[in-house]
């Protein structure tokens, strides 16, 4: 073999301009031709690597070398007269950066080569195999390989093309080619097209006559497809959603991105279904140099009820540290007749928002105005109070032994439907306590003022009406910390049991005169047990002197991981209670006289196959559970995953609030790529089922598919059911539909992450 160093400034084999092509095109092809190794030939390391379906990985064997210039070799090289360099028989050009080699090569350096036979291209991550190729180092005419192969090892995409050639100005050409990011033993899926252009100065590529094909058979076809080559945003069509629903036949919604500018964008989004109508989403962007304003509107034509729309507008402005601004207007023009079909942020609700607000922060010092109103499309609904505005303000002192916080706030309520009360009210909220700690325990005794004035008018009596309330809430807090050592399974473990004591003394107040903006009860939890309010909101101030007892203990494994924590309070009231959610109180007529609380428990377990959460609220005077709630996830073995749920709560002060139902759901594998999920649900009170799911999954290192039939009781009372089929083409897209309904499916589709 003859060698001869040849001192050429730039060999351009323009391997490096072949690198925006390998997010595209490809065909099948033998394992060898693509640097793959399979998984039981690599590394202990290198499979370490692998995603979890993945059968192999392409492995990179270029080496940069530490020549310069260019290094010729072949059997026999000779140059003639014209300056031609002829090299034939194992002939190779190697450059620092890149190495062609050929059955036969020939050209003048610095202008052309052409190589002929088994020709391979390399540089890092990149592979081109091809039959012949014409290399310009001029600029004069084009780059082309014919019957061309190309690999990027580092994204797994890979592709096969009639012709590839690159313009002098950069544009690449790939004639009958396609693309896929499948194993060379596994193509699942590939993206045909007959003419595909790729732009690099603009950043996207155009394709003719498109064919994407799952499992070699068509699914999707595009005459012309334009897509992007890099993270400039692109205009043109994303990716369609479908499905079928039993009511509503076939549904499809292809959404159109339209990049109109550098800082705004809009997509709009047609919507058909087969048995409903048709309509149109629309989503525009707006990005300033202080935040993002974001108009939706929803319109869908249906067939029964016409026009249907929905809008929304919102904008937060954050124009530097201390000042910030922002507004959310909602809308439903069409009064109770909600889109059929809906891709944006909004839905159906009770009460639509118009909001705006802005803000002063500054540290501790926090600040804020609100002016906010609704829209209540059914007449029948109570429409909730509007603030017209709400003025807010805190600032907090806290200290290793002093914790002083201080909230006001003004707020201007008005009754829409002006058939009851409202007016202004002033509140003034101080809470300071001292903190006394250390490693084995705390005592934290504080006092909470709480001030309230109202200026009220009542349209019943077309009557004004003014009326304040000044109280003073005591309150102690303490803990005590013990901790143990233990041996479990030759690793020391760390137990932790915390009992606590709180003393809390709110005397009564008459507040007949108080009416009720916002005041709601609070769901008795351990936690709610020491607090020191018994409602939420500003208006009603609760009554009590109480006695709160609870005990925590913790056990954390070798690794300071928390595995099991056990709690368990009760509230003992040395007083009854006069001062309800209703306006009226009365010092002699107590709304609830009960002693003591509900034993209030929970109990949770973090293993590595197991995790489970559990509260129980037990009556012991009646002997009545009143609370069950239990959610436990099980793995027994690897893949296999089991979720099951319970629910019993009774005695609520809404019916409507009582629930009594259990779930399942499972996934398991049928093999190393299929899997099945299913999920039922049953609801004691309505004995019935309210959610009944079986599907089916597959996956593997380049696609992942989820076929599922689902049966739920949706929110308007009525049984719905409907066939979702999602998938996701790694390295292109995602397509499909899914339930609105949040169910066991969704563990699966893991978002079209690998695993579930």
């Amino acid at each position: 073999m003859a060698s001869i160093p040849c001192m050429v400034k730039h060999l351009r084999t323009y391997a490096l301009f072949f690198q925006s092509l390998f997010i595209l095109p490809l065909a099948q092809a033998q394992v060898d031709q693509w640097d793959w190794a399979p998984k039981e030939t690599l590394t202990a390391e290198q499979q370490k690597q692998l995603g979890r379906y993945c059968q192999g990985s392409y492995i990179n064997s270029w080496q940069a070398t530490d020549i310069t210039g260019t290094n010729l070799s072949a059997d026999l090289i000779v140059r003639d007269k014209n300056g031609v360099i002829h090299l034939q028989g194992a002939a190779e050009i190697k450059q620092p950066q890149t190495s062609l080699s050929a059955d036969k090569i020939e050209g003048v350096p610095d202008e052309y080569y052409h190589a002929s036979g088994n020709v391979i291209l390399r540089s890092d991550s990149q592979l081109i195999r091809s039959s012949s190729g014409y290399i310009d180092n001029s600029g004069k005419a084009p780059t082309a390989f014919n019957d061309a192969k190309f690999l990027n090892h580092a994204s797994g995409a890979r592709g096969e093309a009639k012709l590839l050639s690159r313009s002098q100005v950069g544009v690449v050409f790939i004639e009958e080619g396609f693309f896929t990011t499948c194993e060379p033993n596994n193509e699942s899926w590939k993206l045909y097209g007959s003419s595909i252009e790729l732009n690099p100065n603009s950043g996207f590529g155009t394709a003719k006559h498109v064919q994407i094909r799952i499992a070699d058979l068509p699914i999707f076809y595009f005459p012309w497809l334009r897509f992007p080559l890099d993270d400039r945003r692109q205009t043109g069509f994303l990716f369609p959603s479908f499905g079928y629903s039993g009511s509503d036949g076939l549904s499809i919604s292809t959404p159109f991105y339209w990049n109109i500018a550098q800082n705004y964008d809009a997509t709009i989004t047609p919507q058909y279904i087969q048995e409903k109508g048709a309509g149109v989403d629309l989503e525009l962007r707006h990005l300033s140099p202080y935040g993002q304003t974001t108009y939706e509107q929803s319109s869908f034509s249906d067939k029964d009820e016409g026009e249907q729309t929905l809008i929304k507008l919102t904008s937060t402005q954050k124009f530097n540290q201390h000042f910030s601004a922002g507004l959310t207007a909602e809308g439903n023009p069409t009064e109770d007749k909600y889109p059929e079909a809906n891709s944006t942020s909004i839905g159906k609700k009770d009460n639509y928002e118009r909001s705006a607000y802005f803000g002063f922060n500054n540290g501790n010092f926090l600040n804020k105005i609100t002016y906010l109103t609704y829209q209540t499309p059914d007449t029948a609904n109570d429409k909730p109070f509007e603030w017209l505005p709400r003025l807010s303000s805190s600032y907090r002192i806290a200290s290793s032994y002093l914790d002083y916080k201080i909230d006001a706030q003004y707020t201007d309520f008005y009754d829409p439907a002006e058939d009851n009360f409202d007016g202004q009210r002033t509140v003034l909220n101080q809470d300071v306590n001292l903190n006394f700690s250390n490693a084995w325990g705390s005592l934290t005794p504080g006092v909470l003022a709480q001030y309230r004035d109202y200026n009220l008018h009542n349209y019943t009596t077309d009557s004004e009406s003014d009326t304040s309330i000044t109280h003073l809430t005591s309150y102690i807090d303490s803990s005590i910390s013990f901790e143990r050592r233990l041996m479990i399974s030759d690793e020391s473990w760390r137990q932790t049991l915390m009992p606590r004591l709180s003393y809390l003394n709110s005397p009564y107040e008459d507040q007949d005169l108080i009416p009720d903006f916002d005041a709601t009860e609070s769901t008795m939890t351990y936690s709610q047990a020491f607090s020191h309010t018994r409602f939420n909101g500003n208006d009603r101030i609760g009554d009590t002197e109480q006695v709160t007892l609870g005990v925590e203990s913790r056990l954390y494994d070798g690794r300071n991981s928390e595995k099991w924590a056990f709690k368990a309070g009760q509230v003992f009231y040395l007083e009854d209670r006069y001062v309800g959610i209703n306006n009226d109180t009365d010092i002699n007529t107590a709304i609830d006289d009960s002693k003591r609380s509900d034993l209030l428990t929970s109990a949770s377990y973090n293993g590595n196959r197991y995790s489970l959460t559990g509260n129980l609220n037990y009556n012991l005077d009646d002997s009545e559970v009143n609370l069950v709630q239990l959610v436990a996830t099980l793995e027994p073995v690897d893949d296999i995953k089991i979720n099951l749920s319970y629910l019993y709560t009774i005695n609520n002060s809404d019916s409507d609030d009582d629930a009594k139902q259990a779930s399942i759901g499972s996934i398991f594998p049928l093999n190393q790529n299929w899997s099945m999920f299913t999920q039922y649900t049953y609801d004691f009170l309505k004995q019935d089922s309210i959610k009944e799911i079986a599907g089916l999954g597959y996956e593997n290192c380049c696609i992942k598919v989820s076929l599922s039939y689902q049966d739920w009781l949706n929110d308007d009372e009525k049984f719905d059911r409907g066939v979702f089929l999602q998938f996701t083409l790694r390295g292109l897209s995602t397509a499909g539909s899914a339930n609105s309904e949040s169910s066991v499916a969704d563990t699966y589709w893991n978002q079209g992450q690998v695993g579930y």
